[in-house]
C-alpha cells in the first residue's frame, strides 16, 4: 500500500474521519490507531508484524526496566542486552547476506569450508527506521527515568506510526507521545497539509520519476554508453532525484500526520544550499542526523576526548551512518567519504578561527565582508555541492565498481556516446536554484487555498494530485528509501 496510491488513498479515507470521530475517547482511540497502523504495515508483507510486535513488546519492557530499577550494573547489562538484540536483529535481517559472502571469501582464503549457512532472509521493510525509533525511546529512559511511559499500547502507537513507519522522520517519544496523549486539538492547519501533499506528490512523481526514467537508471546502468557530459548530467540528476524522492515522502508523511493531528519534525531545509558538508547535515535527514550525533557521536564520546579521537568518532558515526543504509560496501564507502569530508571541514573551521585570532591578537580588523567573501561563500557552495555529488555516485549505483565507472567516464571528458534530454538538466537547476533561493512555494500556495472552505480545499487538492498522477509516468517505482 504504497503512500502514493489509489489504495492508501481509500485507505486513508476511511482513517480519517474515525481518527477525529474517537480521538476524545483515549482507550479506543489508541487502540484503533494501533490497529490502523499495523493493517498499513501488514498490506507490505503480513508475516513482518510478528518482527515489529516482539521489537516493541521488548522496548517498552526493557524502558521499565530502566525506570524501575536503581542497580546501576544490571541496569547496565540490560542496556546492553536490548542494544544487542535491537542491533543484532538489524544486521540478521539486513546484513546477513552481506556477512556471509564476506565469511565465505575468508574461508576460501585459508582453503576451507564456510560453516555459515546461506539462508533466504527477506529484510522487513522500515526495520531501519522503527528500530532506530524504538531504540531512541529506550536509550532517552536509561538516561532519564521519568521519561518512561508505561502504557504498553501508547509505545506500540509511537514505534509503529503509520505515516512515518517505513521512511522517516524518526520521531523521537518525547515529541509524539505527549500529542497522542491530547484528547482535544485546538486547531489543524489544513492548508500546510495540504501544501506539503502536493509538494511530495510533486516531486515523487513528476520530478523524481522524470529524472530515474529518463537520465539516472540508463547512465548509472551502462555508463559506456553515453558521453561524458551525459553521464555528468546523469550524476547531477541522481542528487536532484534522491532529494525529491526522500524529501518528497517526508513532506507526504508530515501532511498525512498532520491531518490526523501530529505534528512530524521536518527532515529537509534546503541541503543543497550548505556551504559546507556540517551544514549539509543539518540540513539533510534531519531526524537521521540527530540520531547518529545523540546516540552514537555522543555514546563514543564525541569531541570530549580530545581532537584526535572527536575526528576518529566523526569517521565512525559516518561509517556506521552509511552501513545503515545498505548491506553492501558502496554505502560504507559512502559513509567514508563522508566521515574525512567532515573531518576535513573541522580543520578547514579551526584553522580559520586561528588565523582570525591572530589577526584580533596583531589588532587587525576580521576580514569579514565585500567581493572576497563573495567569492569564498561561492567556492564553499560549489565544493560541497560537488563533494556531496560524487559521494552519491557511490550511494547510488549497483556496487563499488560501477561506482567508479560512473565517475572514470565523467572524468574521461569523452564526447561520443547518448547524449541528454535537456529537460533534466534544467529540472536540477531548478531544484538546486529554489533551494539557494529559498524559494518554498508555501506562501502562494497559502494564498491560493486559504480563501477556500475546507471542503473545497479537499476537492481542489484532489484535482491537483490526479493531475500529478496523470502526469507522471507509468509504474512509478517505489521509494528509494523503503530499501532501507
Amino acid at each position: 500500500m504504497n503512500i502514493t496510491s489509489f489504495e492508501f488513498a481509500l485507505f486513508f479515507a476511511v482513517i480519517l474521519p474515525l481518527n477525529w470521530i474517537l480521538r476524545r475517547f483515549a482507550g479506543p482511540y489508541r487502540l484503533f490507531l494501533l490497529v490502523a497502523s499495523y493493517v498499513f504495515y501488514a498490506s507490505f508483507n503480513a508475516k513482518f508484524l510478528l518482527i515489529l510486535l516482539v521489537f516493541s513488546f521488548l522496548t517498552w519492557f526493557f524502558a521499565v526496566v530502566f525506570a524501575e530499577t536503581s542497580d546501576i550494573r544490571f541496569r547496565r547489562f540490560c542496556l546492553i542486552l536490548y542494544v544487542a538484540f535491537s542491533l543484532g536483529m538489524l544486521v540478521f535481517f539486513k546484513y546477513y547476506e552481506m556477512l556471509y559472502i564476506s565469511a565465505d571469501w575468508v574461508f576460501r582464503v585459508f582453503s576451507a569450508g564456510n560453516p555459515v549457512p546461506l539462508l533466504d532472509v527477506i529484510m522487513p521493510i522500515g526495520i531501519s527506521f522503527f528500530t532506530f525509533q524504538g531504540m531512541s525511546y529506550a536509550i532517552d529512559v536509561y538516561r532519564d527515568p521519568t521519561k518512561v511511559e508505561r502504557s504498553l499500547v501508547e509505545v506500540f502507537c509511537f514505534i509503529s506510526f503509520f505515516p512515518t513507519i517505513l521512511s522517516g522522520p524518526i520521531l523521537r517519544a518525547g515529541n509524539f507521545l505527549p500529542q497522542l496523549k491530547k484528547a482535544r486539538i485546538e486547531r489543524v492547519d489544513f492548508t500546510r497539509a495540504f501544501y506539503l501533499l502536493t509538494r511530495g506528490l510533486l516531486k515523487k512523481i513528476i520530478i523524481s520519476s522524470y529524472l530515474s526514467e529518463h537520465i539516472v537508471r540508463t547512465t548509472f546502468g551502462a555508463p559506456e554508453g553515453f558521453s561524458s557530459a551525459a553521464v555528468l548530467v546523469g550524476v547531477l540528476s541522481y542528487a536532484a532525484q534522491i532529494y525529491c524522492d526522500f524529501s518528497g515522502y517526508s513532506d507526504l508523511a508530515q501532511g498525512v500526520a498532520l491531518l490526523m493531528g501530529f505534528d512530524v519534525p521536518d527532515n529537509f531545509n534546503s541541503p543543497y544550499s550548505s556551504r559546507s558538508l556540517r551544514d549539509f547535515w543539518r540540513r539533510w535527514h534531519i531526524t537521521f542526523s540527530l540520531w547518529l550525533r545523540d546516540y552514537l557521536y555522543i555514546s563514543l564520546g564525541g569531541n570530549r576526548k580530545g581532537r584526535v579521537r572527536k575526528y576518529l568518532n566523526l569517521v565512525a558515526t559516518m561509517a556506521l551512518g552509511g552501513l545503515w543504509h545498505g548491506a553492501a560496501y558502496n554505502f560504507l564507502i559512502w559513509g567514508f567519504i563522508h566521515g574525512f569530508g567532515l573531518v576535513a571541514n573541522h580543520l578547514v573551521v579551526e584553522f580559520r578561527a586561528a588565523r582570525a585570532a591572530v589577526r584580533e591578537a596583531k589588532g587587525l580588523a576580521p576580514a569579514t565582508g565585500g567581493f572576497g567573501a563573495a567569492v569564498w561563500s561561492g567556492a564553499c557552495w560549489l565544493t560541497t555541492f560537488s563533494y556531496v555529488c560524487v559521494a552519491w555516485v557511490f550511494f547510488g549505483a549497483e556496487d563499488a565498481g560501477k561506482a567508479v565507472d560512473v565517475l572514470s567516464r565523467v572524468v574521461a571528458l569523452d564526447p561520443t556516446g547518448a547524449g541528454f534530454r535537456p529537460t533534466c538538466l534544467i529540472l536540477v537547476v531548478v531544484v538546486v536554484a529554489m533551494q539557494l533561493a529559498n524559494l518554498t512555494g508555501k506562501d502562494t500556495f497559502r494564498k491560493g487555498f486559504e480563501w477556500l472552505p475546507f471542503p473545497l480545499q479537499g476537492a481542489a487538492l484532489g484535482l491537483v494530485a490526479a493531475c500529478i498522477l496523470k502526469l507522471g509516468p507509468d509504474g512509478v517505482l517505489p521509494f528509494i528509501y523503503f530499501q532501507f
